[in-house]
């Protein structure tokens, strides 16, 4: 009897492991004021564990790529999410400021290069070809819901008992549910139990070849995606970091940020699976260009109408072209340079689009502290990605047909 695919459960763990990576480590912020109360840790000094964390983070993506392809992902993402978890088990014990710079700021973001969207990308890529953009698109729909259940049950658990406890109970859950899935169900190819991308026997694909970083770095269609994406990492982050301020600047409560991002990471959510289903219609490379545009009317949008009902309008309007940029862009990387060597070209473009990325969180606050205004950073990020609409134009996109042949577009 054959074996029932084993694509769907990947994806399925995927999924899970997204939702956790990206649940704890966007939950920072919230243990600022209790560290503050405790310790009297000032916000700025706090802050610059958030700017290591993404440093560290960029960094590491390469290398987790380099070790993806030598090893495959799932031991990569079952380690890296064991660091994590254990790296918020250790945070429980803090008493001083090095230990959570060294905990969260490097220790976490490690983990997170290696069980975050990058190496569950390459997984999923091997498993899928026919159906890759779809299934990435579900995969990532992970770290959207991880932001919508975690965040505030992390604020819930710190309300409710103590920052210790809230600490433990999300470190306990990486170990105890996302470690085990990945370890029990995940297997590196489907050949490894004798299956084929997207489950047809008659797939091929396995036999294409792929290519290597060093020719990668001599291809334009290389640079034109993940230069497209540095955009994106500098409009995406300057918005989570610097929007719930913008709000108090226009007169908002300080709840009012959380609020505006859970309407950003809803729209996100359903504009991810929409995007899934459209991409065999439209091709990623029109749907990616699409969300640029609406991203980039986001960003006019609140450059130029400042208010507190435009952030609401903005939000829903700029959560639709949030996160289903990057499966669209892993997949089209994927598409052009082959699944064996993905770790290490997939994590090269992840680590440029973290510096842009902390490049934007630090010009959105330093152009803030020089004009009084966020205006200039928003236009500097429009800018931005009226370059990446211009560049993902330039792009040659190769898409698989049935036999899974790579033909261009």
């Amino acid at each position: 009897m054959l074996k029932a695919f084993l694509g769907p459960k990947i994806v399925m763990v995927t999924f899970l492991t997204l939702m956790g990576a990206f649940g704890l480590n966007l939950t920072a912020g919230q243990f600022f004021a209790p560290l503050n109360d405790t310790y009297g840790w000032d916000l700025t000094i706090l802050s610059l564990a958030v700017s290591l964390n993404m440093i560290t983070w960029g960094i590491f993506q390469p290398v987790m790529g380099k070790m993806i392809d030598r090893f495959g992902p799932k031991p990569v993402i079952a380690w890296s999410a064991a660091l994590m978890g254990s790296a918020f088990i250790l945070s429980a014990t803090i008493t001083n400021l090095w230990q959570f710079f060294l905990y969260y700021g490097v220790l976490t973001a490690i983990g997170f290069a290696g069980c975050g969207s990058m190496a569950n990308s390459v997984l999923v890529s091997r498993w899928y070809v026919k159906n890759r953009a779809k299934m990435l698109s579900r995969s990532s729909m992970g770290m959207n819901i991880g932001q919508l259940i975690l965040l505030p049950l992390t604020g819930a658990l710190i309300a409710g008992s103590t920052f210790r406890l809230a600490f433990i109970f999300l470190g306990v859950m990486m170990l105890v549910i996302v470690v085990p899935l990945v370890l029990i169900v995940v297997k590196n190819n489907p050949t490894d139990v004798g299956q084929m991308p997207d489950g047809d026997p008659l797939s091929s694909f396995s036999a294409v070849k792929s290519v290597s970083l060093s020719e990668a770095l001599r291809s334009r269609e290389f640079w034109i995606a993940t230069l497209g994406f540095a955009t994106c990492g500098f409009t995406l982050y300057l918005v989570t970091m610097h929007l719930p301020n913008f709000a108090v600047d226009l007169g908002g409560g300080k709840s009012l940020g959380g609020q505006l991002l859970g309407i950003a990471a809803l729209g996100s959510a359903a504009s991810m699976w929409i995007t899934g289903q459209l991409t065999h219609v439209t091709g990623k490379k029109n749907l990616l260009i699409i969300l640029y545009l609406v991203r980039l009317l986001a960003f006019i949008w609140l450059a130029i109408l400042p208010g507190i009902w435009q952030l609401f309008v903005f939000a829903a309007v700029y959560g639709i072209a949030s996160m289903p940029i990057i499966p669209l862009v892993t997949g089209i990387i994927s598409d052009k340079f082959g699944r064996n060597a993905m770790g290490s070209i997939l994590g090269l473009s992840w680590f440029i689009h973290q510096l842009f990325a902390a490049l934007g969180v630090f010009l959105g606050g330093y152009l803030r502290t020089v004009t009084g205004f966020y205006a200039s950073a928003f236009w500097l990020g429009a800018a931005l990605l009226v370059f990446g609409v211009i560049l993902t134009l330039l792009m040659k996109e190769h898409t698989i047909t049935a036999n899974n042949k790579k033909v261009l577009q």
